[in-house]
């Protein structure tokens, strides 16, 4: 099964052999290409709508994975208990959602589990909830589809809490650290989040507010477009 530029790059981060969790699966087409390609010995791929879970087991049955992928229809995580060396996906939400799944989960806080999360928006709130909660984010990557780049961030539990710049929380450190896997994405990528950032400056400067914090911000962002 070919998939998209984006579920690559989630597919990437998950373990071999590891027991996979899918949550907000769809058509279950993340599961079925890591079984056809012998990374996962089971994988339970959920949805909280009925129509996506049907969905996904007639993709699962047509691909002959029924005996190894399990569909359940579920709200985020709830019922899920993690097994051995277990790898939950969630991708294709808003990061304030995720944060949400996270919070209500159970036995996620565990060296066996690996978080692979896909945020749509509100990416410096997750990893903010991240750090707070005691995960440390092992690596980032971004991945462009047409006009759209996404942020894919692998992390596992440490208990370490930690705050850090706000320049990290909007790229990501592990982005900015491995800004020369594709210098031209990164770019890319900055320009983005500046883009934004020079918005809600005006928007501020319209209201009479103090944009002192974001300007320094804009230019840290300028800085490492740059270098």
């Amino acid at each position: 099964m070919e998939i998209t530029a984006r579920l690559l790059a989630v597919a990437s981060f998950v373990r071999e052999g590891a027991y996979l969790c899918d949550v907000g699966t769809d058509h279950a087409y993340l599961p079925i290409y890591l079984a056809e390609n012998g990374r996962i010995r089971a994988c339970l791929a959920s949805d909280i709508h009925e129509g996506p879970c049907e969905s996904a087991r007639v993709h699962i049955a047509e691909n002959g994975f029924a005996d190894m992928i399990e569909v359940k229809r579920a709200d985020g995580l709830a019922g899920f208990v993690p097994r051995e060396k277990t790898d939950i996906v969630i991708a294709g939400m808003g990061g304030a959602l995720i944060c949400e799944i996270l919070e209500k989960a159970e036995g996620i806080k565990s060296a066996d589990v690996r978080l692979i999360l896909q945020p749509m928006r509100n990416v410096p709130d997750l990893r903010a909830y991240l750090y707070a909660n005691g995960f440390d984010i092992r690596d980032e990557k971004l991945a462009r589809e047409d006009e759209r780049i996404y942020e894919i961030i692998c992390a596992e539990y440490s208990g370490e809490k930690r705050s850090v710049s706000e320049l990290s929380l909007l790229l990501g450190e592990k982005n900015i650290a491995n800004k020369t896997r594709d210098r031209a994405l990164f770019s890319a990528f900055c320009e983005k989040q500046a883009a934004a950032l020079r918005k809600k400056i005006a928007g501020m400067r319209t209201g009479g507010a103090d944009t002192g914090a974001e300007e320094a911000l804009l230019e840290e962002l300028r800085m490492q477009s740059a270098e």
